[in-house]
């Protein structure tokens, strides 16, 4: 049934066409037709019945050893970088955790314990009835109700990157003579964020997260499988990343 329910899906469906198509020309040796839907092929298989995205996604995760929350020294404040929730007008928590999720529960599971006694959440904006609302702003008021203390957790307000997210961490630091930060986002972003907060003078221990590839789950990894559309999920993030990192040097941000 799984194998059944996978063979029915649009992009499965999609690309068997495909093969049939190109095995339906090469028998006919219509080599002229052949070219590019086999080009689209092999971009296709590739990149969702191969671990090719995972791979690529790996090798960003793996610049930063894994940690143990038990190993981590004790700091002076919990730096969380925004993209793990949004507000939710129907969820019961009214908050909706994204594929970066893993960012929130971290961070809490560190202030539950006591590895500092703040936490700083980051974020962007979203248009709400024609008003910009701070996502860390949103985000603050359902993670409160999970803490005894809720002066334990701030909101950098509106933060356009992670480069201001870092400028702004900078300027607390300056102001509340902090030494040393946990930051927390997902391993493949951590290249980029700790660039940016090395560029902004800040000492922080890294705590990555949110490991997205199949080489970093539980369970078996295989070489080839059945087109699977998270794919193209990775792909995305990990060439967001490709081009983020590329900007931020050519800004000297990092």
């Amino acid at each position: 049934m799984k194998i059944l329910f996978v063979l029915i899906q649009p992009l499965c469906v999609a690309w068997l066409l495909l093969s049939l198509w190109i095995v339906f020309a090469c028998w006919r040796r219509r080599w002229r037709d052949v070219a590019v839907p086999a080009a689209a092929w092999l971009i296709l298989t590739l990149l969702t019945c191969t671990p090719m995205a995972s791979l690529l996604i790996s090798d960003l995760e793996g610049r930063h050893v894994p940690v143990q929350i038990r190993d981590l020294p004790a700091a002076d404040v919990i730096v969380c970088l925004g993209g793990g929730a949004e507000p939710s007008r129907s969820e019961p928590s009214g908050m909706h955790l994204k594929t970066s999720g893993d960012r929130l529960t971290t961070a809490l599971t560190l202030l539950a314990q006591k590895k500092a006694p703040l936490l700083l959440l980051g974020g962007g904006g979203y248009q709400d009835k024609g008003e910009i609302v701070s996502e860390a702003d949103q985000v603050i008021h359902f993670m409160r109700t999970l803490v005894e203390d809720e002066g334990s957790i701030m909101s950098l307000g509106i933060c356009a990157d992670t480069h201001d997210e870092a400028a702004k961490v900078a300027a607390l630091l300056h102001e509340r003579a902090w030494k040393r930060v946990l930051l927390v986002t997902s391993a493949y972003h951590m290249p980029r964020a700790a660039g940016a907060f090395r560029k902004a003078g800040i000492a922080f221990n890294a705590v990555p997260c949110n490991y997205l590839s199949s080489v970093n789950r539980v369970g078996d990894f295989h070489w080839l499988h059945l087109p699977h559309p998270e794919a193209f999920s990775v792909f995305r993030t990990w060439f967001h990343e490709v081009l983020g990192t590329w900007l931020y040097r050519s800004k000297g941000w990092m």
